[in-house]
């Protein structure tokens, strides 16, 4: 996780793909999941032509507002990240 401190003192947080993948835990047809594979996510930022989500060198990199606008529902796991 990316931790980005805005101009106005707010605080952005950007996921790698990795983690933003294992974060999905309702995909866009409304089925719970427990995570979804990292590639359907990167061929969904393709398909909409980059639109949502930040490319940092190699890696892409998603925020919440990112994620709920590609359809998923994310949820960060405390137990997860350390």
């Amino acid at each position: 996780m990316l931790a980005v401190k805005c101009r106005d003192g707010s605080e952005m947080h950007y996921y790698s793909l990795h983690e933003a993948a294992r974060m999905v835990r309702e995909n866009k047809w409304g089925l719970k999941v427990n995570g979804i594979h990292s590639e359907s996510l990167r061929r969904q930022w393709r398909d909409t032509g980059g639109r949502w989500g930040k490319r940092i060198g190699r890696d892409i990199f998603f925020s919440e507002h990112d994620m709920t606008a590609l359809g998923y529902e994310i949820e960060e796991d405390a137990d997860r990240f350390i």
